[in-house]
């Protein structure tokens, strides 16, 4: 769907459309704070579209690439 970093920040500036879902992540000492159900309906939601990505820590409101600190990507 993206060929280039920077095609991704674009569809990331543009905003939340049928084709892609920001996330914002955030965390609890070393876990995620968003829950299994709340992750479970987003992808369901994309389950039919060809294409369709969802970008983890993106904020949705701002759109901002906030990023996940290297020692937590594990």
């Amino acid at each position: 769907m993206f060929d280039t970093a920077e095609q991704l920040v674009e569809k990331i500036r543009l905003g939340e459309d049928s084709a892609i879902e920001l996330k914002s992540v955030r965390f609890r000492g070393d876990r995620i704070a968003l829950s299994r159900d709340d992750i479970a309906d987003e992808i369901a939601a994309f389950a039919n579209p060809v294409g369709a990505v969802i970008v983890f820590d993106a904020d949705d409101a701002t759109r901002n690439i906030e990023g996940i600190p290297r020692g937590k990507l594990d």
